[in-house]
């Protein structure tokens, strides 16, 4: 396992105890972890020709771009394919004030995907990756909520943020946040920093000087639908030790069957703790990434 939280944030216990206390911070890295990718590369990927939607999005004054103004159709073996990028599309629409999203960088670029398992297994919790581009003077979206911690790591270019207080309880929802509440960090991230943005905590973001583009590392946690849903998961996960028929066929019968299902189902809840739901609920983490070219992990052609 690599070091990536320690080279993004300092000390990782440190940062576990900013995460409880949901306090945004700045991060000012020593040098360029490795696998974090530069402009350049991201960049090749997409003149490549193979990056389509939904991997690639553009926002514009707060709403989502028709992929059709961005993207171009393809005939791949006879067929006509829809949604692929188009680089120069693109290039114009940033110039008009769009925004860029690549979303989910950990399912198709292999460096961030390493980057962001490791730092979901230091963490404990489930870690995606997204990519922004904004031009100088263009914010993406207003003033809004995530629902997840997020390391923003400044790949080029400026972006000024806004941080605003996170919520003191968990009465809250995701999305646009209109009365964002009290300033609690106001910064100006330049390439190589870094930026904590507590869950819930109002925020927003406006480029600076040329194209600016950040790296987003969303770290998921549980809530209480997800905990639901995990109590639910874990009495279906039994279900096939039940030894009851599949279908009832009377009355009786299907009564007789519900009072063993709650019968059983009270079992083994009396066995589920706190702490093993709040795992369940976080759902599997990935395991960790294999070392490049690592003969323990040829891939699907045999390399």
């Amino acid at each position: 396992m690599g070091r990536v939280l320690e080279q993004l944030v300092g000390d990782a216990g440190a940062f576990a105890k900013t995460l409880e206390e949901r306090r945004p911070q700045l991060f000012r890295p020593d040098g360029w972890p490795a696998g974090l990718p530069r402009p350049q590369e991201l960049d090749a990927v997409l003149r490549g020709g193979l990056l389509r939607v939904p991997y690639v999005e553009m926002v514009q004054d707060g709403e989502v771009v028709a992929p059709e103004r961005f993207c171009t159709a393809r005939t791949v073996a006879g067929r006509r394919e829809d949604g692929w990028a188009d680089p120069e599309r693109i290039a114009e629409l940033l110039g008009e004030g769009a925004t860029l999203l690549l979303p989910q960088l950990d399912q198709w670029h292999g460096p961030v995907r390493a980057l962001a398992t490791d730092i979901a297994l230091r963490l404990g919790r489930r870690t995606e990756a997204f990519c922004f581009a904004t031009g100088a003077g263009r914010r993406g979206l207003d003033v809004h909520r995530d629902d997840a911690d997020v390391l923003v790591v400044q790949l080029a270019g400026e972006k000024e943020w806004t941080v605003h207080e996170a919520p003191a309880d968990g009465r809250w929802r995701p999305g646009l946040a209109p009365e964002p509440g009290p300033v609690a960090l106001h910064t100006v991230l330049a390439p190589g920093e870094v930026l904590y943005v507590p869950r819930g905590a109002p925020h927003a973001a406006v480029g600076r000087q040329g194209l600016s583009v950040h790296l987003s590392f969303t770290v998921r946690e549980a809530g209480v639908g997800r905990l639901h849903a995990a109590v639910g998961e874990f009495l279906a996960g039994g279900a096939e030790e039940e030894g009851l028929p599949e279908r009832p066929g009377t009355d009786e019968e299907l009564l007789a069957a519900a009072g063993e299902v709650l019968r059983l189902s009270r079992e083994r809840l009396a066995g589920l703790t706190p702490q093993e739901l709040v795992r369940l609920a976080r759902g599997p983490l990935p395991a960790p990434a294999p070392a490049p070219d690592s003969p323990d992990s040829p891939g699907p052609l045999g390399g």
